[in-house]
């Protein structure tokens, strides 16, 4: 995997089950076009433990992700940053440091978003 050195890196903790979850991927797509894509990375990190990849990669596509998902089915991830519900953002700050976290997603978030990004893009 690419190194994230010097980049803010935007991780989307869902699952296919998650009904909050589908309906935070349109803001985070929406983020993603905003924002210069050689200074923010967007990351899924899908955290179902049953599904097949087969699955899972229909509904990316049904949800019209534009970004690329990581499977956790194991929760490494998920249990390492604590995420303790979906949909969950992490984002991590030019150093890698967690800089935010936030539980739930929707349209009304986008505005935040893109004044924090300001802020993440120039530290």
């Amino acid at each position: 995997m690419e190194s994230f050195q010097g980049k803010v890196l935007v991780l989307d903790f869902w699952a296919t089950w998650c009904e909050p979850c589908s309906k935070a991927v349109p803001t985070l797509n929406q983020w993603k076009e905003q924002v210069d894509p050689s200074v923010f990375h967007f990351y899924g990190v899908n955290t179902d433990t049953s599904e097949s990849l087969d699955a899972i990669r229909l509904h990316t596509k049904k949800l019209k992700m534009r970004y690329p998902s990581l499977l956790d089915p194991d929760w490494k991830l998920t249990e390492h940053y604590k995420i303790d519900g979906i949909p969950c953002v992490l984002v991590f700050g030019k150093d890698g440091r967690i800089v935010y976290r936030q539980y739930g997603l929707d349209q009304s978030d986008l505005t935040g978003l893109l004044l924090r990004s300001k802020v993440w893009a120039m530290d």
